[in-house]
């Protein structure tokens, strides 16, 4: 897959990986590729307990592609301890009228910098 998608990126002062997603609209085809991507590349990273979805630059999303982001995450979530995610505000409330389920699993923040404040507590 191109990494115009999606890449990883390790944070070694806090050793925590960081999934992110490089495009602004994600659809049904872009959500299974960056599905198939991030756990085949997965194997190529630093060994880390923590972990971190940064959808930042995403703006719209399908619901089918909310359904593999959950499912991209629970596959993380075996080999990592916790599950977060780092969103827009403007991208967390459309998603929370439409999957409001989804943050029962999740926790949220707007920045890396507060995500990773949280897994240091």
């Amino acid at each position: 897959m191109s990494t115009n998608l999606f890449k990883y990126e390790y944070l070694a002062d806090s050793n925590v990986l960081v999934g992110v997603i490089l495009s602004d609209n994600i659809e049904k085809d872009d959500s299974k590729a960056i599905l198939d991507y991030a756990i085949e590349e997965l194997k190529n990273q630093p060994d880390s307990p923590n972990y971190i979805m940064d959808v930042r630059r995403v703006t719209k999303v399908s619901s089918y592609a909310i359904g593999v982001l959950m499912k991209a995450l629970g596959v993380m979530k075996k080999t990592k301890g916790y599950m977060i995610l780092v969103m827009t505000e403007a991208l967390l409330q459309e998603i929370m009228l439409q999957h409001p389920e989804m943050f029962d699993y999740y926790a949220v923040f707007h920045t890396i910098e507060d995500a990773v404040a949280f897994i240091r507590k």
